[in-house]
Formats: structure tokens, C-alpha cells, sequence
């Protein structure tokens, strides 16, 4: 009998080699990936019906010591890991999931490094994206909240990570080498998913419910009065406001809550990412999903 190919790379498998069915989650940060980070690898200790290797896991349980973000190209030692997954997966018989935020940001040359070194594997890709208005604004206060004075103007981030939040900019490398049939995009929002991203992901993964599943390690957000304080501490003492954003992370603060991106802004921001989001919801999601996404 002759091996069989993987679609994406046209290696071949060897007789007697078994084939695993590997789940990339490549973000996008603020979409509930700690939630499912921490679940998965819960499940995976507990249950055993996921694989969610423990190897390059950061104290977050993200895999980002397997995928580093910096570099157009992994090293040979990031390389030689992945290839050593690879061949430990190959006789499992329940879904795997290798989970890092830095995924989505990972050049062409690092996809095609992931794909070659799973070669033979059934690899999926699944990203949660979340309109940009609510994306940013989420995102804005975590960055005060992890790098308390680091840009602490809502515009300029808004100008210096604009890239980072054109989804589909972020999916161009994953469509080039593996395919739009292999990826899946899901929305963040209630409607779509539901009160619970992890319930989400496990559906796709074709997982069992799992009642007594306890609840996923979350990545709060400060409120918009927490932030303001957080930010006003920066400028005297950001040691003092790093410790004041992880006392009121998650918890509701008195003051200005108004939200650091106004209805004109808001809009404005949708209105920089309405082609590029047309299009990828058109390939992508489903017509109540677009509708959520698209809305004006």
C-alpha cells in the first residue's frame, strides 16, 4: 500500500504511521483564549478524550513557547519541537489542539514551517474574531492594564496596532498554504457562541458535554473608570499601577466608565476594516453571523 499525501505539502506518510487530527487555535487575543486555554489543558489531564500537549505552554497555558512571535522564521530548535509533537501524535485517536494568541500573527514562512512540520496530519485552523470596535476597546484597557503608561492614548494605538486587527490580513498566511476549506472562523459574540467560548470550541472539536467542567481561568479586563486610575497611577509610579490594574481587574469601579472609543469613533473604526470584513465574512460566516459582524 502507498502512503498518502497531505494535501498542503505533498509529503507522504509511511505504512503504519497513523494520522491525528490537529486543531490550531490561533486566536485572536480577547476572544475568550484563556478561557479555552485553561479548559483544554483541565480536560486534557482529566478526561483524556483531548490532546493538549504540555510542552511549550506558558504560565497562561498558551503554546507560545512553541510558536515565538518575533522573527520572520522559526529556529531549528522551534522546528525540531513541532516535528517531535508530530510524531508523538501520530497514534492518538482523540482530536489535539495546540492553542497560541501568537498564531495570528505568524508570517507565511512560519505557517509553512507548522504545516511541513505536521505533514501528514489532519490540521484545522480555528480563529475567533470580534467585530473591532468592541475588539479595540477591550484591547486598549488590557494594554494598560499589562503595560501600565505604554501608549496611553487612545488614537495613537488605535493608529500603531491597526494592522493587528485586520483579520483578514491575519488569515492571509493560513489561506496560502493550508486553504480556506481547512480554516474555521467563529464570532465572538453571544448570539454565535453563546455565554461560553469553551462550550463553543468543544462542539467543534466534536467533544462531549462535560457538566462538571469547572468554570475556564478568564482574562479580565479592566473597567473604563479602572483603567482611568490605572493610568493616572502610571504617571508617577508604573510599578504602583501595575499593581493597582491587577486589584481591579474584573472588578466594577466608580467614576468615568465612559468608553475610550465614542459612537463616532466606533463607527469610524468599521468603517477602516468594511471591505476587508466583507470579504472574509462572505467566505467565512454564515448569514446571521455576517449580519452581527457587519452591522453599521
Amino acid at each position: 500500500m502507498q502512503g498518502w499525501r497531505s494535501p498542503s505539502t505533498g509529503r507522504s506518510r509511511r505504512k503504519g504511521q497513523g494520522m491525528a487530527r490537529i486543531w490550531l487555535h490561533i486566536g485572536h487575543g480577547k476572544t475568550g483564549t484563556s478561557s479555552i486555554q485553561w479548559a483544554m489543558a483541565e480536560r486534557s489531564r482529566l478526561r483524556r478524550d483531548v490532546i493538549y500537549p504540555a510542552r511549550g505552554r506558558s504560565n497562561q497555558m498558551a503554546h507560545h513557547g512553541l510558536f515565538p512571535l518575533k522573527g520572520e522564521a522559526y529556529g531549528p530548535e522551534t522546528v525540531q519541537t513541532l516535528r517531535q509533537i508530530s510524531e508523538r501524535l501520530a497514534s492518538v485517536t482523540v482530536p489535539a489542539l495546540l492553542s497560541s494568541e501568537h498564531l495570528c500573527h505568524a508570517s507565511e514562512r512560519k505557517v509553512t514551517q507548522i504545516s511541513k512540520a505536521f505533514a501528514g496530519h489532519d490540521l484545522r485552523v480555528v480563529y475567533y474574531i470580534r467585530r473591532q470596535d468592541d475588539l479595540l476597546e477591550s484591547a486598549f484597557r488590557q494594554r494598560q492594564s499589562a503595560q501600565p503608561g505604554a501608549c496611553p492614548d487612545p488614537a495613537l494605538f488605535l493608529e500603531r496596532f491597526a494592522k493587528g486587527f485586520d483579520f483578514e490580513n491575519r488569515l492571509q498566511p493560513w489561506r496560502t498554504v493550508f486553504g480556506d476549506e481547512a480554516i474555521t472562523l467563529r464570532l465572538y459574540h453571544p448570539t454565535i457562541i453563546g455565554s461560553d467560548v469553551v462550550a463553543d470550541i468543544e462542539r467543534l472539536l466534536g467533544l462531549p458535554d462535560w457538566p462538571e467542567r469547572t468554570a475556564g481561568q478568564k482574562n479580565p479586563s479592566l473597567t473604563a473608570a479602572g483603567t482611568r486610575k490605572v493610568m493616572e497611577a502610571a504617571l508617577t509610579s508604573p510599578e504602583t499601577a501595575l499593581r493597582l490594574a491587577q486589584e481591579l481587574r474584573g472588578v466594577d469601579t466608580e467614576g468615568d466608565n465612559s468608553p475610550f472609543y465614542d459612537a463616532p469613533t466606533r463607527q469610524t473604526i468599521m468603517e477602516r476594516y468594511r471591505a476587508s470584513n466583507q470579504r472574509i465574512a462572505e467566505q467565512f460566516l454564515d448569514e446571521e453571523a455576517a449580519a452581527l459582524f457587519l452591522k453599521a
